[in-house]
């Protein structure tokens, strides 16, 4: 992305750099000859053209939605600002984000140059709001907490407030509104009623049914008897031994002669690191910077551990502006074999532990269902699936099937559904983009209630 005059040099409305100097010494230089030797309206209009009306920024384009004090580029003076309406809560509570923007494309730092302007986002133009939910996580996957989560944290802040004025607020040493439960259960419980009676958000996208007939997803109905009464995820009486679906299905598919294999995202995120660190920690990359990460695998989370990583890791930015030394990495360094990416992911898997941990994928379990996937898939899918997620991680390494089952003659992933249980966002994401892009085989397995 090129960004105008002002942000390249690096000059804001307070600063005065080069060419600003010799217009204001032209507009000096003209007021007197006016003054002095009475020029005609000729000198007048060149004073004009030197001092244009400030910019108004009629069109302003958001660096990155993501962030909870937006900034905007205008389109015109290529000036960086906020919107007025974010300016109580950045300055009471976000102090620290109020200088600099980062570009959601290429995690560019850009610096703010215009301050607080008054009409900038969407609302404040009185334009509809437009929807930017965030990835699902656990304790995020409803979709008020996904689609409202800016709104949440500002109103979590401006109640944290309000908490610290009472009693129990100026008695506690609660140090951050994550601290009070009740300050993030009150800003949810007032969000939803807000949805209820006036949305901001349309939830608008395919339903399961829709997404399964738009993309011809095989589904498997399987029949299974559920014990009743159970909290938390589904449980299933099979042989007088109670199971989890996945666990159900795996079972099934055993007895039809396949080997089943309950993998979900991770094992592919350490596939990722360990068989891609060398090219994310290419010491050629000009983006590298220093990022420390906690340190899980010494048991202290507090203590970071230090790398080397791109600015624009996992963005699809990332892969625009290296894609010739991904091409060369893919066709020239990683090897097409199933024997030579085994050995190639042991012979990196040392060095890389520092971007497993940082991706959550340097559990044991993990790398070693990684490793069963480089024996049982055809290396040309796993290079695929590589190249899938290089491109663009941060979108794409979310909503992978439960497990895969690998037969005498095929192979395929299937994720894994109880009797009311829904495909959340990320997988309907993750089924649209296998059938553009992907195209690995993949069924759905449902196991409805018996009776």
């Amino acid at each position: 992305m090129t960004y105008g005059p002002a942000l390249r040099a690096g000059t804001g409305p307070l600063e005065m750099g080069e060419e600003d100097a010799q217009a204001a010494s032209t507009r000096e230089e003209t007021s007197s000859r006016t003054k002095d030797e009475g020029l005609s309206s000729n000198g007048e209009r060149y004073f004009w053209k030197c001092c244009p009306m400030p910019c108004e920024h009629h069109n302003t384009n958001c660096l990155n939605e993501f962030e909870l004090i937006r900034k905007y580029q205008c389109s015109e003076c290529s000036a960086v600002m906020m919107c007025a309406c974010d300016e109580v809560i950045g300055k009471t509570h976000l102090s620290h984000q109020l200088d600099r923007g980062v570009v959601l494309e290429t995690q560019e730092r850009v610096r703010v140059t215009a301050g607080f302007q008054p009409n900038i986002c969407r609302e404040c133009r009185g334009l509809t709001p437009e929807a930017h939910p965030v990835s699902s996580i656990p304790g995020r996957t409803s979709k008020i907490k996904r689609y409202y989560w800016r709104e949440l944290a500002f109103r979590e802040m401006e109640l944290y407030e309000d908490w610290k004025q009472t009693a129990e607020g100026q008695a506690s040493s609660a140090g951050s509104r994550f601290s009070v439960p009740q300050v993030a259960e009150q800003a949810l419980a007032e969000t939803k009623t807000l949805h209820a009676n006036t949305p901001k958000y349309v939830f608008s996208n395919l339903s399961q049914q829709e997404v399964l007939d738009r993309y011809n997803v095989e589904v498997l109905d399987l029949r299974a008897d559920y014990i009743e009464g159970g909290t938390g995820r589904a449980q299933i009486m099979y042989e007088g031994q109670p199971l989890g679906v996945e666990e159900f299905a795996c079972r099934h598919l055993e007895a039809l002669g396949y080997r089943a294999l309950i993998c979900e995202s991770r094992p592919f995120h350490a596939l990722f690191a360990t068989l891609l660190g060398r090219l994310i920690g290419d010491a050629n990359d000009p983006k590298l910077r220093l990022t420390g990460v906690g340190d899980r695998t010494a048991g202290s989370p507090s203590r970071p551990a230090w790398w080397m990583h791109p600015d624009d890791f996992g963005t699809s930015g990332y892969g625009k502006r290296r894609e010739q030394d991904i091409e060369t990495y893919f066709s020239f360094i990683l090897p097409s074999t199933a024997g030579g990416l085994g050995a190639y992911f042991e012979e990196c898997f040392e060095e890389t532990l520092r971007l497993r941990t940082y991706l959550w994928a340097e559990a044991v379990e993990t790398v070693a269902t990684a490793k069963t996937l480089l024996e049982v898939l055809p290396p040309e899918i796993v290079k695929s699936i590589l190249r899938y997620l290089v491109d663009s991680y941060w979108a794409n390494y979310t909503g992978w099937p439960d497990l895969i089952a690998i037969g005498a003659e095929d192979w395929f992933l299937a994720e894994v559904k109880s009797s009311h249980d829904k495909l959340s966002d990320d997988q309907k994401h993750w089924i649209e983009k296998n059938r553009e892009r992907l195209r690995l085989p993949f069924k759905l397995i449902k196991i409805h209630r018996r009776g």
